[in-house]
């Protein structure tokens, strides 16, 4: 018989804690470009201020880098200035937006994913800037070709319905809030965490780590585990030989209520709910449930086994199994 164990996020970060050592390794080449890109801005930063009084009150490039001033005897300088206080002021708002996502309170009230698309915007936004800059240098009409891209995404945008559908639907579920990452949602009969929301699609990673990927406009009917509180559930199998009368008084007697001490995740003490299923061979199922936030569902639902199991233990009532029958046919 295969046992399949239901994993928590704490057991998730259990594993993670043991994973090697040589995975958390600094990326060198990364850190080394964003200290040249410090570096740059802070040139930049000086030269942007202190730059006539440290080249001279008539010098070419202290002129031109100072976007500020009618002068521009070297374009490539200023389109240069250009690049550096988009990147300067870019960078920055995606810093703060990132900050902001961290930050519980604001994403109560704003939704994370909402910030992770202001991001990309940002991101997006700046491409296009820089390379508009760059058309522009060498001469080319950025205002024909910004027109002529309009037209051109338009049609592109007839033939490509499906893409416009996750779109507008992406849009709709964030603007709408009907979920957000990090809640936990059940689409089409999968249970996880929702990690990402795009414009086009979004991913939902389950307990045991798999991601699923589902394009926005696929994405039907939600049921949103993290609005609501939840409960454990748990169904007891108690042997047929065990009077329920007499498992009932020792479950009454018994205070399953001081398991709720052992598990500091339960919301609610244990309450039971009465015998709930006979099988076929007589086992009893009795129906036990706890309050809990759905991330802890399956720790409260073992802590309740657990607890249940010293109590019956204790009183030495019998446990109930099922029995897998097997038909022989004799045959000549």
């Amino acid at each position: 018989m295969a046992i399949f164990h239901k994993l928590s996020k704490d057991d998730m970060k259990k594993v993670i804690k043991e994973e090697p050592k040589e995975q958390k390794k600094v990326n060198v080449p990364n850190l080394i470009l964003r200290i040249v890109e410090i570096l740059i801005s802070l040139a930049y930063v000086v030269f942007f201020f202190f730059g006539r009084l440290m080249l001279g009150e008539g010098n070419e490039f202290a002129t031109s880098l100072n976007f500020l001033a009618k002068e521009n005897p070297m374009p490539w300088v200023r389109s240069l200035s250009y690049v550096m206080l988009i990147l300067i002021i870019g960078t920055l708002l995606r810093i703060i937006l990132k900050a902001l996502s961290k930050n519980e309170k604001i994403t109560k009230k704003t939704s994370v994913a909402v910030l992770q698309l202001l991001r990309n915007l940002v991101k997006y936004v700046m491409v296009i800037m820089f390379i508009c800059l760059g058309l522009g240098l060498v001469g080319v009409d950025t205002a024909a070709i910004i027109g002529g891209l309009g037209i051109f995404a338009l049609v592109i945008g007839l033939g490509v319905t499906s893409l416009i559908e996750d779109i507008v639907a992406g849009i709709f579920i964030i603007s709408e809030r009907t979920f957000d990452v990090g809640d936990i949602i059940v689409v089409d009969g999968f249970r996880g965490t929702v990690i990402s929301i795009g414009v086009r699609s979004t991913k939902i990673a389950d307990v045991g780590g798999d991601i699923r990927t589902m394009r926005n406009s696929s994405i039907g009917a939600v049921v949103n585990l993290t609005d609501r509180m939840s409960c454990a559930a748990l169904t007891f199998p108690i042997s047929p030989d065990e009077s329920l009368e007499h498992v009932e008084e020792v479950i009454k007697n018994g205070h399953i209520e001081e398991i709720q001490k052992t598990c500091d995740k339960m919301e609610g003490a244990p309450i039971y709910l009465g015998l709930c299923e006979i099988t076929a061979r007589g086992v009893q199922m009795l129906l036990f449930i706890a309050a809990c936030k759905e991330e802890n569902r399956y720790d409260v639902e073992r802590a309740l086994f657990h607890g249940l199991k010293l109590l019956f233990d204790q009183n030495n009532i019998k446990l109930g199994h099922n029995e897998v029958i097997i038909d022989d046919q004799n045959t000549d």
